[in-house]
């Protein structure tokens, strides 16, 4: 994740975990952990794929508050606690990883 937000980092405040991010069609905050983050007003496109591409090479599931849970590869779902399984989507983009949001 670190690799795929480093570009769009603006301010990082490695006490609290918070990064400011921006790409050229919006601007973001992120809330990082050492097994996760957090994503916040996030305007645009471009940070959504790399949202995505960060959670793809770490190898994580993204769990957008009252939207099905996304997957970024298949092997995943097999993985997934009861519950979250059920209407899983497998998602590889920003764009993808959007339209399960304003699906939901």
């Amino acid at each position: 994740m670190c690799r795929a937000l480093a570009a769009h980092i603006e301010h990082e405040d490695p006490e609290t975990g918070f990064l400011s991010v921006r790409c050229d069609d919006g601007i973001g905050e992120i809330y990082t952990s050492s097994d996760g983050v957090m994503a916040t007003h996030i305007g645009g496109t471009q940070l959504w794929d790399a949202l995505v591409r960060g959670a793809v090479d770490a190898d994580w599931v993204i769990i957008p508050v009252g939207c099905p849970t996304c997957i970024t590869h298949e092997g995943q779902r097999a993985h997934l606690p009861e519950g979250l399984d059920e209407d899983a989507v497998l998602v590889r983009s920003g764009e993808e990883l959007l339209r399960v949001i304003r699906s939901s």
